[in-house]
Formats: C-alpha cells, structure tokens, sequence
C-alpha cells in the first residue's frame, strides 16, 4: 500500500475543525462467517438478507448529509452483495481473499479510496460492520458530530445497554489510516485501540449494537 501505511507518527492527532471535510463510508462486508456455518449476511432476517439492514442505516445516513459516498468490500463473485451494494449507491471492492481477515478487508477498503480516485477525495473513513443489523442512526450522528467538532483522529462510540463497552461505527482520518497496516488475520480495531487511547475520542451513546457471529445470535435478535 506503499505510503498509504507508512509509519504512524506523533502528528495524528487532529488540531482543527473538520466541516469542510469529506467523510466517506467503508462498508465491511467479506467476512467468511465461519462460526455461523457460511453465507452470514444473506441468511434471511424477518424477510430480508441480514446484511440489507445495516445498508439501508448507511443509506439513511447518506441521505442525511453525514457521508459523502461510501465503497463497501463484498468477497470477489458475490453477486449477491455486490448488487445489494450497488443498489444503496456503494461502490464495490471486491475481495479476493476473504480468508486474510478483516484486517486484509480494512486494508483493502483504504487502498479503494485512493484507487477508485473518488472525487472530492476522501479525508476520513466512517467503518461499519455488514453483521450489525440494529447499528443505532443516532450513534452514527454523534460520533460524526464530535469529528466534525474536531475530534480524533479515531472517534468511536460507547453503547451504554452494553455495559459501556467501545464498538462501531469508528471514524478513521487519513492521518490514522496507517495504524491499519500494524494489523493482521481477523484482527479488528479495537486491540490496537485500546493500546493507543491518546488517538481515540469515546462519545457516549444509548443502546446497543450487537454483532450476529453465530445463529443463536441471530435467534436472540429475532426474539427482539
């Protein structure tokens, strides 16, 4: 990824107001979903693939002016995702090997931005999760307004129902972008987060925003 995951360096922190900035979407969604047995994000969920869910929350917050656009990583001949994808006006990554890890999906959605040459050029990524089907509206709006408000350059939310605990969405800005480079097999964010706290600005939020890894994960959401 050449200088795109150059070494991090003691200038990440954000010094100004981000308004002007542009803030685009980076959808996760080539998990192989092994503990839930394979084919995860389309298994149907009261009459629609699981994963439609968390990409109408990204639509709803296109249209209200919070992201610019967005790419999602979706496994390479996934027709399936990629059309689902498509249709919320995402452009599509397509993953090769999606046994790497989240880490190689990361990696590859932040090369995406620079490579497709979106215009107007990307300055921060906002990562959602493809098996996070109740991801909160009103968590995606705090946590963009504390980037807007200058905020980061990693800003996350803490969902109270959960006891506190820091999840998803997170706001990467390019200065942070390189931490992604430390990572490696399904290893998330949240690790290297938690070992780097002078990077990353919790906001609060109410709720909660459970993951879906397995089938009885999915039968409890059912049950909701």
């Amino acid at each position: 990824m050449g200088g795109l995951l150059a070494s991090p360096s003691d200038s990440l922190r954000l010094t100004r107001l981000n308004w002007d900035m542009n803030l685009y979407a980076l959808f996760l969604a080539a998990g192989e979903g092994r503990r839930f047995g394979g084919g995860k994000l389309l298994r149907p969920h009261r009459g629609r693939p699981l994963v439609a869910y968390a990409l109408d929350v990204l639509a709803e917050t296109k249209s209200r002016g919070l992201i610019v656009g967005g790419i999602a990583v979706i496994p390479d001949r996934n027709t399936a995702l990629r059309q689902l994808a498509r249709d919320r006006g995402l452009r599509v990554a397509n993953n090769r090997d999606p046994g790497l890890g989240m880490s190689h999906s990361l990696k590859l959605g932040l090369e995406s931005m620079d490579l497709f040459a979106i215009d107007p050029v990307p300055d921060a990524v906002l990562v959602l999760l493809g098996d996070q089907p109740r991801v909160p509206i009103a968590a995606i709006e705090r946590v963009v307004e504390a980037w807007r408000e200058g905020a980061g350059p990693v800003v996350r939310p803490s969902y109270a129902a959960d006891g506190g605990a820091p999840g998803h969405p997170v706001i990467l800005a390019r200065s942070a972008w390189p931490l992604v480079g430390m990572l490696s097999g399904d290893s998330g964010l949240g690790p290297l987060l938690s070992e780097r706290p002078e990077l990353v600005t919790t906001v609060a939020v109410e709720g909660m925003n459970p993951d879906i890894d397995t089938p009885e994960d999915l039968a409890r959401l059912d049950e909701r």
